[in-house]
């Protein structure tokens, strides 16, 4: 049996930012994940102002390559209603480096990782956490962390065996220049897409990606989609998106990133909030503080945010935007403003 603080299930921004910031408090940690890095990630990839600075924060010198773009373009049923230029530059990265950049940066700071996955999960007498790994290995751990995305192995475990698996996005990556010649975001929304519905373009230093997701998405949508806006066929890649913060709080069995549900309920946004809840898992632990507390502005925000995309997505939000995008200066003024106010940590 091996003895550590903390178990971090999930070596993607959340579980490596976790796992950094632990080693660097002077707190015992492993990280596990189940795939080869660097290995591939269904994302659009775009940092955000208030990501890349929340980030540089809490990782100074960290280097990894992006796309610069300043540029965004709101599509409503096709058609171009809003560009703006952004104050400040949103980053697109290709997780699949952008990952495994992050994870070397933990092992830098001295953390250890293996690959493997949890099988089982107990709760011990003394308060301690043993975890079974396919590989045989048991782990005791102090506090385990689930940071292994929307389909977690420790949120199942928290919630009796139940899923809650939200949006289905599905992408393919296009050669720079098949779909358009531009160095833009887009971000296209219609009245028949189905509840939370969008479709995406981020281009980063390789290829554009394009993504369409909703509640009820498959591939015959997604195909259906891609015409619409002109976009040629190729390879689909699939990941769901967790919409939901339903499930049991417990002191030492925290979920953070995609695993505990933490997207943007309205723009899908999840590196963020993943680099984020990290470092309230982090602050939870070292402090010996619930994480409920620690991170009690962003469960509230993600209720508010549920109400808000049920408006936003509703007819009359729909109209309110259609008629709000006629002025990009105010567009641009409160997509700015949002980036400054939300990049420091309360």
């Amino acid at each position: 049996m091996r003895n550590v603080d903390v178990l971090i299930i999930g070596a993607g921004p959340a579980g490596s930012v976790c796992g950094y910031l632990l080693k660097k408090a002077g707190v015992d940690c492993l990280v596990i994940d189940h795939a080869t890095f660097p290995r591939d990630k269904i994302c659009g990839g775009g940092l955000t102002p208030k990501c890349w600075r929340l980030l540089d924060r809490l990782m100074p010198g960290l280097r990894y390559e992006y796309n610069t773009v300043n540029h965004l373009c709101i599509l409503i049923d096709g058609e171009s209603v809003c560009e703006f230029d952004a104050e400040d530059e949103l980053r697109i990265v290709r997780r699949k480096d952008f990952d495994h950049q992050l994870l070397q940066q933990y092992l830098q700071a001295g953390g250890a990782f293996r690959q493997d996955s949890p099988r089982k999960i107990e709760e011990q007498p003394n308060g301690r956490i043993t975890v079974t790994l396919t590989s045989g290995e048991v782990v005791d751990c102090r506090y385990l962390v689930g940071a292994d995305g929307t389909n977690s192995f420790v949120r199942r475990y928290l919630n009796g065996g139940r899923r809650d698996l939200g949006i289905l996005a599905l992408e393919e990556y296009l050669e720079k220049g098949v779909y358009d010649q531009t160095n833009h975001v887009v971000i296209g929304l219609s009245r028949k897409y189905d509840k939370r519905g969008y479709f995406y373009k981020f281009p980063n230093t390789e290829v554009d990606v394009i993504g369409y997701g909703d509640m009820s998405t498959d591939i015959d949508r997604f195909r259906t989609v891609c015409k619409d806006y002109g976009v040629p066929e190729r390879k689909i890649r699939g990941a769901y998106i967790s919409q939901s913060t339903d499930y049991p709080r417990h002191d030492h069995i925290i979920l953070i990133g995609d695993a505990g549900g933490f997207a943007n309920r309205v723009t899908c946004e999840g590196i963020y909030d993943a680099i984020k809840t990290a470092y309230h898992a982090k602050e939870a632990i070292v402090g010996q503080r619930p994480f409920c507390e620690i991170n009690r502005e962003v469960f509230a925000k993600m209720k508010r945010q549920d109400q808000l995309a049920n408006r936003f997505f509703s007819p009359v939000g729909f109209a309110i935007l259609r008629l709000l995008c006629r002025f990009p200066s105010t567009v641009k003024w409160c997509y700015d403003t949002k980036m400054k106010r939300e990049t420091f940590l309360k």
